[in-house]
């Protein structure tokens, strides 16, 4: 169970996320990726489990009239074939079942035509083996459903950080989106499965990976929207804002080295502005937004 002070580490937070994001005229939504056990609670068969989230921070959420701005797509996926046997993520149904609830926040107009587009894409698979398969021997295998091919071309960069998770970042360019709109997304894993799903919306997105909002990078990147996300198990303990180092320190604080790929260090250069990026860890006054994309 969590702590009083996780959940309302967890509400101020997104207070504050939401109301800088308003004020520079953002759009902001924070996801929770449902966990497996609470998707399938048959096949958990545990007596009496409930929905971290729902039942230790949806109220607090809403008393403070800020549910509107969580997605937490349990609904969603409780479809058929969302979730995989052998892997810790949801297949390309589930993910495509997100993507329409984060469309129909963000793009009203166009979630219908760009969810169709990402579903010709998806296909069965017969031979499927994920995270959790591969640490078997033999790796066991599954029939689930997957992205065949991206629904949109587009060209993406990472900046190679080398065993770990934190501090990863990874830019994208899709030049045949349906919009032209920027996305910065701080979130983990299972945002990260979603960028080609997310790429047929955005002309651009930067993927950082991290639990926490950094004021910083909102003003390097300047994004119109902004997406939060994290598993749910993350809310077992949520930290203030105010712990977050920099971003791009987080190789640092963990000893691991970086290799960026050249996609990543042409892409930087465009989509990152670097005099922002000395503004610190400090909650900035909120700027206008630029308004040339439609």
């Amino acid at each position: 169970s969590p702590s009083l002070q996780s959940i309302s580490n967890f509400c101020r937070n997104l207070e504050a996320r939401s109301q800088y994001c308003a004020a520079s005229g953002r759009e902001f939504r924070m996801v929770i990726f449902p966990e497996r056990c609470v998707i399938l609670p048959r096949e958990a068969n545990i007596p009496g489990l409930r929905s971290l989230y729902e039942s230790s921070y949806a109220l607090a959420v809403s008393s403070r009239s800020s549910a509107e701005l969580v997605i937490y797509p349990l609904q969603a996926l409780l479809a058929d074939h969302a979730v995989t046997k052998t892997d810790t993520h949801y297949s390309a149904i589930g993910n495509l079942a997100i993507t329409k609830e984060i469309g129909a926040a963000m793009f009203p107009d166009l979630a219908q035509v760009g969810s169709s587009k990402i579903a010709h894409c998806i296909v069965e698979q017969d031979t499927f083996s994920g995270d959790l398969g591969r640490k078997l021997s033999p790796s066991p295998t599954e029939t689930t459903w997957l992205l065949a091919t991206p629904p949109f071309p587009f060209t993406v960069g990472s900046n190679g950080v080398q065993g770990g998770n934190d501090g990863i970042c990874m830019l994208i360019r899709s030049p045949q989106s349906l919009s032209t709109k920027k996305l910065l997304i701080f979130g983990d894993s299972f945002f990260r499965a979603m960028l080609p799903m997310l790429a047929v919306f955005y002309r651009s997105i930067v993927f950082c990976r991290t639990r926490f909002f950094h004021y910083e990078l909102i003003e390097a990147v300047n994004p119109d929207h902004v997406l939060c996300g994290i598993a749910e198990r993350y809310l077992s303990q949520c930290l203030a804002d105010a712990k977050r180092p920099h971003f791009l320190s987080y190789p640092y604080l963990t000893g691991r080295p970086t290799s960026p790929d050249p996609a990543f260090s042409a892409l930087w250069s465009e989509e990152i502005d670097q005099r922002k990026l000395l503004s610190g860890t400090q909650q900035p006054r909120p700027k206008s937004v630029r308004s040339s994309h439609d």
